[in-house]
């Protein structure tokens, strides 16, 4: 008994110092962390259940991500011996992110051209692909083997490639104008709004697989398109400071043979079945991300509006305020002034540019002179869309308070009243009474506006939904469940702000 006993504490000891080892380990481990789209099938796209493939994304909760570049990122971290931790991140961002500190490397099928050499600088090619084009299988273009037979075709690309910058070189071409994903491209050729786009071989097999219609062109040898022997790889981009880390990626990806990574590609191709679904199987397979997207976006309009809404009496307090020759002091008076200009040229300057642009600026900006844990996508966009309508509501509680009779806050002076008092208690409260329909319209359009944050890494609703079409590349269907979303928290919020205005005139709800 008492050896058994003693064997007994032995293991447990010992299984207690292996679990302490491995943590310790862990935690002593560097983190390698990787920024993609997983919107960018075969290379990258959101999954939702867990698989030998999916890897966790670290910004979205509950949100996984498989694909070729995931397969790849998690063979570098086993090489190097980091921890993998993968952030979801808009095609737009991935260079701001990494030149932020925000990600360690960018690895997302992203070509290194001399353009993007001049930000980042770019490992060994862990890809090699072949430039083709896209059409519909009853084009004229379909059987087209040289790229003289697109002459004056109608050819669109991605923004930001590589592709849109080869487009020139069809003659007589009719260069579109870019979009921002393939889902997009896929749209313009299936509704004839193009001829062709042009794509990598890979993503145009998993396009071609979704959408039965379309079909690959792919041109004879030295009949195709002209590019740099770079163009047609992908590297994994590293910030131009991190020298040591590139030598490591660099000394990882030698180990890797063109054999495995080839198969790891096809077995991706492979693994992107996503579109074969209808409406409902869809709905059921991305209910978590699309529940994800409605949250956050409840969230940042909930919160942006209310918080933006209290920061506005403040702002109104700023800039109506009355200078008195007779009865301020010369600090008083300058006090005013200058407050009152703070609150103008404030208001001026979030209403006068796009939340967008507010956003890449705020959150990478902030990135790049503080390292702060707490400045996520989700809390920057927070303050983002606070201080954004702040500025807007501002304007509607001061044009309210036009519409009051000047000779109420006089009487309320007259009582004694001090003027933050005579504000709060007798020009507010009607003031907001008035704007209350402008007010909840506010509400409303952060439920919308907000989606602009999604270049950023947000995941409200309609970056959640970009995912689901970067998945399945099937651009209506998601979009449409996303419109109806929309439409009942709209409709919800237009009825709330009903009622809560008969309820201030006093009169019966109206029911829609």
């Amino acid at each position: 008994m008492k050896k058994l006993v003693t064997i007994l504490i032995v293991l447990i000891m010992s299984t207690t110092l292996i679990a302490c080892t491995t943590q310790a380990n862990n935690e002593t481990k560097k983190d390698l962390v990787v920024g993609l789209e997983a919107a960018y099938a075969p290379f990258n796209w959101t999954v939702t259940s867990v698989s030998d493939y999916a890897y966790p994304i670290s910004n979205q909760p509950g949100s996984y991500v498989d694909g070729y570049d995931v397969q790849m990122s998690k063979e570098l971290a086993n090489i190097m011996d980091r921890n993998l931790v993968i952030k979801a991140i808009e095609w737009d961002g991935l260079i701001p992110a990494l030149n932020s500190g925000e990600i360690d490397v960018i690895i997302a099928g992203m070509s290194p051209t001399s353009e993007r050499k001049l930000q980042i600088n770019f490992s060994d090619e862990y890809y090699r692909s072949e430039i083709v084009m896209v059409v519909k299988k009853d084009s004229n273009y379909a059987s087209a083997t040289k790229l003289t037979d697109f002459n004056g075709s109608k050819v669109v690309a991605q923004r930001g490639t590589l592709y849109d910058d080869l487009i020139p070189q069809i003659e007589n071409v009719v260069h579109q104008t870019p979009l921002d994903a393939y889902s997009n491209l896929v749209a313009s050729v299936m509704t004839n709004v193009s001829d062709a786009f042009v794509a990598e071989l890979p993503v145009a097999e998993s396009v071609v697989k979704s959408n039965p219609s379309l079909t690959i062109v792919k041109f004879e040898q030295g009949f195709g398109f002209t590019s740099e022997e770079s163009d047609i790889t992908v590297s994994v981009g590293v910030r131009k400071s991190d020298t040591e880390l590139l030598d490591e990626i660099n000394s990882a990806l030698s180990t890797i043979s063109v054999e495995t990574r080839n198969e790891m590609m096809t077995a991706a191709v492979i693994r992107n079945n996503e579109s074969e679904l209808n409406i409902f199987d869809l709905i059921g397979k991305y209910v978590s991300l699309f529940i994800q997207g409605v949250g956050v976006t409840l969230l940042l309009a909930i919160i942006g509006t209310l918080g933006g809404f209290i920061l506005s009496l403040i702002l109104v307090w700023l800039k109506t305020q009355i200078v008195d020759k007779k009865r301020d002091g010369f600090i008083r008076i300058l006090f005013k002034r200058l407050t009152s200009s703070i609150a103008t040229i404030y208001i001026v300057l979030f209403r006068g540019t796009p939340m967008i642009v507010q956003a890449m600026i705020f959150y990478y900006g902030v990135k790049l002179i503080f390292d702060l844990s707490w400045w996520t996508p989700l809390s920057a966009g927070l303050i983002i869309v606070v201080l954004n309508t702040a500025a807007y509501i501002a304007e509607i509680l001061r044009g309210s308070m036009n519409a009051i009779d000047k000779g109420q806050m006089e009487a309320a002076r007259s009582l004694g009243f001090s003027r933050v008092k005579s504000l709060l208690y007798i020009v507010y409260p009607q003031a907001i009474k008035n704007a209350l329909p402008a007010i909840g319209n506010e509400f409303i359009v952060n439920l919308k506006d907000t989606a602009v944050l999604s270049v950023i890494g947000v995941l409200d609703l309609f970056n959640a939904t970009r995912q689901v079409v970067g998945a399945t590349y099937d651009t209506v269907t998601p979009f449409v469940i996303t419109a109806i979303i929309y439409l009942v928290l709209t409709g919800v919020t237009s009825l709330a702000v009903n009622y809560l205005e008969n309820r201030q005139a006093g009169k019966e709800v109206k029911h829609a």
